[in-house]
């Protein structure tokens, strides 16, 4: 008989450790909705710097997606013309991606080399315009993206048309003669003000990519608390 009070310490013991488990995940799932919500409101007015930050909390906090911060951070210094720091951020998060948003990752990454490039043209430095063209060309042929991208045939052609234009500015930057570099990017698209950008528009559906994953995290936690609640009815993939 001495045994049964053991046991049952064992038992609840064994019954408050999901309860805790539960508790803290919530609380991370808060925490990191709470950063992201944040990042995501001061990106849509602008303030890409607040973004940044509010972004950058949540790295540690997604433990399930940990490509959706750095990636999220990437986009904010991206939209704020921060394309040399959206780098190293876009390059985190392809080392954690899942294959079906792996060009997601890739289009803003060579998005962000297209940017630096078009920069380095208008410094009338064309050897390092054209390296960093080259590099996003790289960037999507090494996931495919052109081909076939993860996210089905919009964003296959998102990634077929960045594709193009890089290589139409490879070949206008290769044939145009040194002496004459006060047109270096004459008749290249998405350069006259006033013209929408594509590269906005992509760059705005992709981190709208990002942020379903952060609604995914939500609905994983609200099938846990369902499940502690006695229902069972949680995903297989439990």
């Amino acid at each position: 008989m001495s045994r049964h009070p053991q046991l049952r310490r064992t038992l609840l013991l064994a019954g408050i450790l999901p309860g805790v488990l539960t508790i803290a995940f919530g609380l991370k799932v808060a925490l990191m909705l709470q950063d992201n919500a944040g990042g995501r409101s001061a990106f849509d007015r602008g303030d890409y710097d607040a973004a940044q930050v509010a972004f950058a909390d949540t790295r540690s906090l997604n433990w399930l997606e940990s490509w959706i911060a750095p990636f999220d951070e990437g986009t904010a210094h991206h939209a704020a013309g921060g394309y040399d720091a959206a780098v190293p951020d876009y390059e985190a998060a392809l080392e954690h991606v899942p294959h079906r948003e792996e060009c997601t990752v890739r289009i803003n990454l060579a998005l962000a080399h297209e940017a630096i490039g078009d920069q380095h043209a208008e410094e009338m430095d064309s050897e390092a315009a054209i390296e960093s063209w080259q590099t996003g060309v790289d960037v999507l042929a090494e996931g495919g993206c052109p081909d076939e991208s993860g996210r089905g045939e919009e964003q296959t052609a998102d990634a077929e048309t960045l594709d193009e234009r890089l290589r139409q500015k490879l070949q206008q930057q290769e044939q145009q003669p040194q002496q004459q570099p006060q047109q270096p990017q004459e008749e290249q698209p998405d350069s006259g003000e006033g013209q929408e950008d594509p590269r906005e528009e992509r760059l705005e559906r992709n981190n709208e990519r990002g942020l379903e994953q952060r609604r995914e995290d939500q609905e994983l936690y609200e099938d846990l608390e369902r499940y502690e609640d006695g229902d069972s009815s949680r995903p297989d993939t439990w």
